[in-house]
């Protein structure tokens, strides 16, 4: 009978541990759709901000991938902290987007930077090579040798001339975001914990999400991106 006890609370242990488990993975699911939400939601108004100016949408055209953080934030008073949770999405040679594969942006600095900001970027990847350097893990702004990347400023008139020959741009419409070089030394790396919950641990990887387009979840998303650069 004691074997027998100790059995069933074995296994009822064993149900509440996969109950949490199940519940937790379903939160995590249900918080990286809500970044697929706002990424096409900051993909729409970008378009409507810049409807009178073409630029942002040739480089999207040309681009071989994008990193959308929706929302990047900024605290702190002397030693500040800087983190946004986004996706990346890579161009398929049939000119559509893949599925999105999660990502979070990080970075430490030092300075006076009083209450919270938050703002959009869109990193634009413009070469293969710059696609490569984020996918293989992580990537550090300023630190990947021979990986280069600019910034495609705000507003309405932001340059691209000056970013010619650069593998990846960031756009925000923010200006302060860039003052300084205060994207520089940012690390950009998967957030593993999403891409499993959403996708299943055997097909997690970023390289491998990136190459499907199987998520009808992110169709909204997809679509946002092909209208906007002009490929829909």
């Amino acid at each position: 009978m004691k074997i027998f006890n100790q059995s069933a609370k074995i296994l009822i242990l064993l149900m509440i541990n996969y109950i949490n488990t199940a519940s937790a993975e379903t939160d995590l699911a249900l918080e990286a759709q809500l970044i697929i939400d706002s990424a096409s939601i900051s993909i729409e108004r970008i378009k409507k901000e810049h409807q009178d100016s073409d630029k942002l949408a040739s480089a999207l055209h040309n681009a071989r991938g994008v990193l959308i953080i929706p929302s990047y934030y900024k605290a702190g008073l002397v030693l500040g902290g800087s983190y946004g949770d986004g996706v990346l999405l890579k161009k398929q040679l049939t000119g559509f987007f893949g599925d999105p594969a999660f990502y979070r942006i990080t970075s430490g600095s030092i300075g006076l930077q009083m209450g919270i900001q938050s703002s959009s970027i869109i990193f634009i990847i413009l070469t293969s090579r710059g696609m490569q350097a984020i996918l293989d893990d992580n990537f550090k702004i300023g630190a990947n040798v021979g990986i280069s990347v600019g910034a495609l400023g705000a507003g309405k008139e932001a340059a691209v001339t000056s970013n010619i020959g650069k593998d990846i741009v960031a756009y925000a419409k923010n200006a302060g975001l860039f003052a300084g070089g205060s994207l520089e030394g940012s690390l950009i790396k998967p957030r593993k914990d999403w891409n499993v919950a959403v996708y299943g641990l055997d097909k997690s990887e970023p390289e491998s999400i990136v190459s499907r387009s199987e998520l009808i979840y992110a169709e909204k998303l997809r679509g946002a991106l092909m209208e906007y650069s002009g490929q829909k």
